[in-house]
């Protein structure tokens, strides 16, 4: 028996009191977060139409749908990162000049670390140019890219 998909147009909020209500994940990539729309299956077989109205991101944990019996809260899957741990501000400027050169997104952690979701190519530039990159699966959330405009303090 197929099910119609559940429309999502926002998400709900995060930390809602699910109760003992079944929660089903709804897993996407890092880049997918922003995504206005977009088809997936939950971890149990739901089909989710998520079809947004605002021009947000979503965000790890976010509630997209509550019902009585039933709830859709979405993960950010994680993924192979470079990270880098800069010793200086200058530091910080310089690795973010380099990486933005090459239009790859780029996430500052609350440690104060950098990271970029992995790239061959932009690694092996990071050695040659003496910074010392590690390679970690981090989940990269939205809230933490760096913009030109718009960042939240």
């Amino acid at each position: 028996m197929l099910s119609e998909p559940i429309e999502v147009t926002h998400a709900l909020g995060k930390d809602l009191d699910t109760g003992q209500r079944n929660v089903d994940v709804l897993e996407v990539e890092w880049h997918e977060t922003a995504k206005s729309r977009m088809r997936r299956k939950t971890k149990g077989g739901q089909e989710v139409l998520i079809n947004r109205t605002d021009r947000g991101s979503f965000q790890d944990g976010d509630i997209l749908y509550l019902s009585d019996k039933r709830v859709i809260m979405l993960r950010i899957k994680s993924c192979d990162c470079i990270v880098l741990r800069p010793a200086s501000l200058q530091e910080v400027g310089t690795i973010c000049f380099e990486i933005g050169n090459k239009h790859v997104p780029i996430f500052m952690t609350e440690q104060e670390e950098v990271c970029v979701a992995y790239d061959g190519y932009l690694y092996q530039m990071l050695l040659s140019g003496g910074f010392a990159p590690a390679i970690e699966e981090r989940v990269l959330h939205p809230f933490q890219m760096v913009k030109a405009y718009g960042n939240m303090a």
